[in-house]
């Protein structure tokens, strides 16, 4: 209860007064005990007024306390009030002292002073914080949540294979991850009243001044979310400025997020050393726990106690790598963490039994070495070719221009952004093909012993060994276009970005671009495998040598030219020249690099000459040489290439499909892919590329071989895959003279193919006979490649026909133009004379005018027609029939005139003949003792198969000495192959 104690003034008048007490006998100015006995304090000892005022009561209103009797209870009449000045001072009884005065004075005036300046200054600091506030940054939600994130790379079967970060190795987390251990950790070390404040804390703030000022030292007072904003939207600049901003966005900050969203931003981006940031990353670099929950408290704890110096703090330094006979620096840790752990259990957010568990050290397990920093990531050829194709579709999705500095830019993006990216690489497949090309024991000898080892500089003016030969390996899913393994070296790489052979390097394919600038190129033009190409020493019209003038490449080994032949044998056989004829007659070089460009080969990567594009001398690299093929395996489609499967972003939201997004056109009709592959199955079952074959499975490619050996190659088709290497020197050095595609790149391929298909049944590469696709078989003649006819059958040469395919619309209709019925001696070849032991009706070939050989009849090269085309070939006919039938008079045989008969017959019974027979017997040892992949191999074949039809034919002298002259040199041309 309130009430008021009414005292007599001098003057007889009566005013209620308040928090004076007077005892019987004096009044005192302060009681003995002023709570006990002021009767107008309140319960907590407060002075209270009945009008509502702190302090004294207003006198005006004193009128309200009417006297109503003595201090013995009589009552009286009411008094007359009367106005009283109040003073808080009492009258003096004595004259003041003068220093007394001057001193209290100046220290009146003092105070006056200090507190005109404090509230000058109060104002002044008011209006600095007003401006900080606001100049302040815009509270921008988005720059909080959008943090650099930790990207992640998967497999074609979506296991993880890497992450793929920047400086800042993060991984966001939601919350519901996290333990509470964790979550009360970091509040109970670093804002233990985080639960209740507006994202400051007032009491804190004043602790750490106070501390601050005392001490000397910086002592921090800001909360996890003062420091969430300094961490995402402020620096960590130390001034004023900055902490008032931070304090001024905190407090917005927790208008608009829960208090579990600013712990969970904040514990996903707080810094914890290394190049960790946020729980996850620390949690599973420091102790191997990729999963939270599997977090120790000691553990938890030992994470928190790291926040306020990670350097210093850190574990892993602190256990395993820092030494000192003076410091304890394991004790650093373990001494923090167990502040932490005290700070959580007198926070309550612990018992105290878990307290005192988790402060034995055992319980946390630190790794001496991170598990994700120690070793490159693996299949690193094959990620670094998929990084830089998802840098491209950053460039595109994001509608930059490439250059170098925008792919720096979505490099980065990509480091940060916490994409997921799925390859499509098959990791099997990709570690047989890395297995086998470091473990191969067959790579071909270097020319020079001395060029083994290649020294390569770096940008830091040091130098790489590497060992040489070198190789590259790709393989294909071509109905898809997936890239199943990229290998780039036969050596494991152990940097970052180091030399990719498989898309990096431009070395000469040889003869492997045959079949995709040449030989498809010219059936989709129109050709078919019987089409006939003139495998001659012969001018090439537009391959022009040094001194500008036509002329011809020679074949594999200098020799081999087989005369007319179709293509099927030209591409079984790797014949240059046939292809250099075929090039330049049927499809030209600036539409054979056009079919290249649609293949998907870069136009920096073709040359754009007859030699570049016959033989190979473009730089194509091993990825689009496989695209290429793979798009003969895919019945003519060309499909981009695709490395990666898609991309997610941090929330696994697809933002891009790579199959959506496929790039198909079709460069070859159905029916010129199925041709060309038929052809290419010849040249691994009988041709060049017989060191290929894989058991069980249908194989169809193509060889190649650099000039002077200079590198070699191959691609070949299963009914699954597209496969290509390539094995030369980085330095282009030339490798061993025996050195082919055929004996060496043919069997490194085989030996990482054949244990990819190992589980695989036998499948055609194009499904379907030669008839669904529109191809027809016609019997054509060896020499035109018209239709055959008797004197096609009969050619006195023996070159006779085939029976091959050819597209429907495209097939011969016309009969042979070259082959004309003749009566000629068996002996000779040449027109029958009565005295010709034997003869018979032979065609013989005459070329029409207008013929594309037409021009060296009777010329410097009628020889060469003579050899290859017979006699008759050589001699140039014209519209006179007079004039043409003296020239076949001429070729009459001058042999067997009726003199020399006897005599001729008699050297061929006794000398020629038995000498013949001897030289077959040992060509055909040579031949048995020759592998079939030997460049000679061929060439001797054919010369022994002749000489013995010569031998029994009756033959001629002449006939006879020069099949075995022919089969002579070919003998030597296989040993020299050796």
């Amino acid at each position: 209860m309130k009430r008021s104690i009414h005292l007599p003034e001098q003057d007889g008048a009566y005013e209620p007064r308040e928090a004076e007490l007077y005892t019987d006998s004096a009044a005192q100015d302060v009681p003995p005990n002023a709570e006990a006995f002021d009767p107008s304090a309140d319960e907590d000892g407060e002075m209270y007024d009945e009008a509502g005022q702190d302090g004294w009561a207003d006198p005006q209103d004193s009128a309200q306390y009417a006297y109503t009797g003595s201090w013995l209870g009589e009552e009286q009449a009411p008094p007359v009030e009367k106005p009283v000045k109040r003073t808080i001072f009492k009258p003096r009884s004595r004259k003041p002292s003068f220093v007394l005065a001057v001193i209290v004075n100046s220290i009146r005036l003092l105070i006056l002073l200090v507190l005109i300046l404090s509230l000058a200054g109060a104002g002044a600091l008011v209006g600095v914080a007003k401006a900080y506030m606001e100049t302040a940054p815009t509270l921008d939600l988005a720059a909080i949540d959008d943090q650099a994130q930790t990207s992640f790379i998967y497999d074609a079967a979506g296991n993880l294979i890497t992450d793929y970060k920047g400086t800042e190795n993060r991984i966001m987390v939601s919350i519901d991850t996290m333990p509470l251990n964790l979550q009360h950790a970091f509040v109970a070390v670093e804002d233990a009243r985080f639960y209740t404040h507006n994202g400051i804390d007032v009491k804190r703030i004043a602790g750490a001044f106070i501390a601050n000022f005392v001490t000397g030292s910086q002592q921090g007072g800001s909360t996890i979310t003062q420091q969430l904003i300094k961490n995402t939207l402020l620096s960590s600049e130390q001034s004023y400025k900055r902490k008032i901003q931070e304090a001024y966005l905190a407090m917005q900050l927790e208008t608009r997020y829960t208090k579990n969203e600013i712990l969970e931003a904040y514990l996903n981006t707080i810094y914890l050393g290394e190049d960790y940031y946020g729980v996850k990353v620390a949690a599973y670099n420091y102790f191997g726990k990729d999963n939270l929950n599997d977090l120790t408290l000691r553990e938890c704890a030992m994470l928190a106690g790291m926040t306020n110096n990670p350097y210093y703090y850190n574990p892993r330094r602190n256990f395993y790598t820092r030494q000192s006979e003076t410091t304890d620096y394991r004790k650093i840790t373990n001494d923090r963490t167990d502040y932490v752990l005290r700070c959580m259990y007198e926070n309550q957010f612990i018992s105290y039994e878990e307290y005192i568990d988790a402060m034995a050290p055992a319980t946390a397990s630190v790794l001496e070495k991170s598990p994700s920093s120690t070793a490159l990531y693996p299949y690193a050829h094959y990620v670094e070719y998929a990084i830089r194709d998802v840098v491209k579709t950053l460039l595109s999705i994001n509608g930059l221009e490439d250059t170098s500095a925008n792919r720096a830019k979505m490099e980065n993006e990509l480091r940060t952004g916490g994409y997921h990216v799925y390859l499509a690489l098959d990791t099997s497949i990709q570690t047989t093909v890395e297995q086998t090309l470091e473990s191969w024991t067959d790579y071909p000898a270097l020319r020079d012993p001395s060029d083994k080892i290649y020294r390569a500089r770096n940008s830091d003016g040091t130098y790489d060994e590497i060992i040489q030969p070198q190789a590259a390996a790709v393989v294909l899913d071509y109905r898809t276009g997936e890239l199943k393994a990229i290998v780039g070296s036969r050596t494991a790489p152990t940097k970052r970005k180091t030399l990719n052979r498989a898309c990096d390097m431009n070395m000469p394919v040889g003869s492997a671009i045959k079949p995709i600038a040449v030989y498809a190129p010219a059936i989709e033009l129109g050709a078919g495998a019987g089409t006939i190409l003139y495998n001659m020493p012969l001018p090439i019209k537009g391959w022009t040598g040094s001194d500008g003038k036509d002329t011809w490449p020679q074949n594999y080994g200098g020799s081999s030219y087989r005369g007319p032949e179709t293509i099927r044998t030209a591409i079984t056989r790797s014949d240059n020249t046939a292809a250099a004829y075929a090039l330049m007659n049927f499809v030209g070089v600036d539409r054979a690099a056009d079919f290249l460009l649609r293949l998907g080969v870069s136009e920096s990567h073709i040359n754009r000459t007859p030699f570049g594009l016959a033989l190979g001398s473009s730089g194509i690299t091993p990825v689009e040489m496989a695209v290429a093929f793979g798009v003969l395996g895919n019945g003519g489609v060309y499909q981009s290439p695709i490395s990666f499967l898609g991309i997610a972003d941090s929330n696994k939201n697809v933002i891009y499909d790579a199959h959506a997004n496929q790039t198909r056109r079709q460069v070859f009709q159905p029916s010129t892919a199925w041709l060309t592959v038929n052809m290419m199955k010849d040249v691994v079952s009988s041709g060049t590329g017989t060191a290929a074959k894989l058991s069980g499975q249908t194989v169809a490619g193509k060889t190649g071989t650099n000039s002077d050996q200079k590198g070699v190659f191959f691609a070949g088709l299963t009914g699954w895959y597209c496969g290509t290497v390539w094995i030369g020197h980085d330095n282009y050095k030339a490798l061993s003279s025996k050195t082919t595609g055929g004996n060496s790149a043919a069997k490194l391929w085989k030996a990482f193919m054949q244990p990819i298909h190992k589980n695989l049944s036998n499948r055609d590469i194009m499904e379907g006979s030669a008839s669904d696709y529109g191809l027809v078989r016609v019997t054509t003649c060896n020499v035109s490649g018209q239709l055959a006819t008797d004197a096609c059958r009969h050619d006195v040469m023996g070159y006779g026909t085939t029976t091959d395919y050819w597209p429907a619309n495209s097939a011969p209709t016309v009969s042979c133009q070259m082959h004309y019925t003749l009566d000629v001696c068996d002996q000779t070849g040449m027109l029958a004379t009565a005295y010709c032991p034997s003869h018979s009706t032979k065609g013989v070939v005459m070329l029409p005018i207008g013929h594309p050989l037409y021009e060296f009849a009777d010329s410097a090269y009628a020889g060469v027609l003579a050899d290859y085309l017979g006699e008759y070939a050589a001699m140039r006919l014209t519209a006179d029939g007079n004039i043409n039938a003296a020239l076949l008079q001429s070729r009459t045989c001058s042999v067997h005139q009726s003199y020399s008969y006897n005599y001729e017959q008699t050297i061929i019974d006794n000398t020629l003949l038995p000498d013949a027979q001897r030289l077959l017997a040992q060509a055909r040892n040579q031949l048995a003792a020759t592998p079939e992949d030997q460049a000679g191999y061929a060439g001797l074949y054919q010369a022994v198969m002749h000489l013995n039809d010569i031998i029994n034919s009756n033959p001629s002298s002449t006939a006879l000495a020069a099949a075995m002259a022919n089969l002579t040199q070919a003998m030597a041309n296989a040993r020299g192959s050796w």
